[in-house]
């Protein structure tokens, strides 16, 4: 399963996001450093604790360099072209805005950047060291915590998410985020906004919590059938097209089925059962119905690999009808 690190704060501020994540997301991490960790809201720490949703990581040494580096390297070009560049972080001067000091209004603690960073920092005017690490512009901030959610999604084989649009544009420019894992965070999201019949805002985080974890197993479903149809969303499919999909469930097992030749007449009642009951197929009870259906090696493939899809197809159909549920 692929990582993703959140960024750019300790935890999303953003209740929304963070109440469609426990619905749709199977995994997060957000970068915290050991000693921070009280910081942490009540809600996340729940979370923390009672789901599988999230986790903790505290940026490591080399990580932070490597981020200090770069971010410099991008600090300087917007210091240095501050008409041009700032409307990137929609300023119109973006070097006399670092400047004023009413701004640095952003903490970055020390565990995150190197004394370089501080340094260039103090010594071009645009933040000052306080006790717990730096006071800096949001944007300024912002374009660090890119950097350091970059540097570990490398060596961790993940992918960065934001809760943050404030910057789009910026974002866009740099090609920090995935498109595909952008498109697919927003998909999923869209498709649990038609399904959630209530207001997600007015759905408590005590019932969101109790239905991620009744429904785990649905979720990875959900994420499965996504993954699946991940050139279709590329392509235009609506979320609405997505889950009508899920109406015709079965058909894609008949339609292997016939093209095996084998009858629907000829299918035991045991391989109808299972058909109608995926969570039974056990090793041992697949290689009695295929036995039963007499069918080739290459066809037996064929076969389980249809019962293992409309398994997949069937809890994912499930967790729509669920998520309709939740109130």
């Amino acid at each position: 399963m692929k990582k993703f690190i959140y960024y750019p704060n300790l935890e999303p501020p953003n209740t929304e996001w963070l109440k469609f994540s426990i619905l749709y997301m199977e995994k997060f991490e957000s970068i915290v450093p050991y000693d921070r960790r009280h910081l942490i809201s009540d809600e996340y720490n729940r979370l923390l604790n009672e789901t599988d949703l999230v986790e903790m990581y505290s940026p490591e040494y080399m990580q932070s360099e490597r981020a200090t580096i770069k971010s410099i390297e991008e600090a300087q070009k917007f210091l240095q072209n501050p008409y041009g560049r700032g409307p990137l972080m929609n300023r119109i001067n973006i070097e006399r805005s670092w400047r004023t000091e009413r701004n640095w209004t952003y903490q970055i603690f020390t565990e995150k950047f190197s004394p370089q960073f501080s340094e260039f920092c103090e010594s071009e005017r645009i933040g000052i060291r306080n006790g717990q690490g730096l006071m800096l512009p949001k944007e300024l901030a912002f374009i660090f915590m890119t950097h350091l959610a970059q540097e570990i999604s490398y060596e961790r084989n993940g992918s960065i998410i934001t809760d943050s649009v404030e910057f789009d544009n910026y974002s866009n420019f740099s090609r920090v985020y995935n498109p595909g894992v952008r498109n697919r965070n927003k998909f999923m999201k869209g498709i649990i906004n038609l399904l959630v019949p209530a207001n997600i805002s007015e759905i408590s985080f005590d019932r969101l919590i109790e239905f991620r974890n009744r429904n785990r197993e649905h979720i990875s479903a959900f994420n499965n059938q996504i993954s699946l149809l991940e050139d279709s969303i590329g392509n235009g499919i609506t979320e609405r097209e997505f889950i009508n999909s899920f109406n015709q469930v079965y058909s894609e097992l008949t339609r292997e089925i016939i093209l095996m030749g084998i009858g629907l007449a000829s299918i035991p009642f045991a391989t109808y059962m299972l058909i109608n009951n995926p969570q039974a197929l056990t090793a041992e009870y697949t290689k009695e119905i295929l036995g039963a259906i007499g069918i080739s090696a290459a066809g037996t493939y064929a076969i389980k690999r249809a019962l293992f899809d409309t398994r997949e197809r069937r809890l994912c159909k499930k967790y729509f009808t669920n998520v309709e549920r939740l109130k």
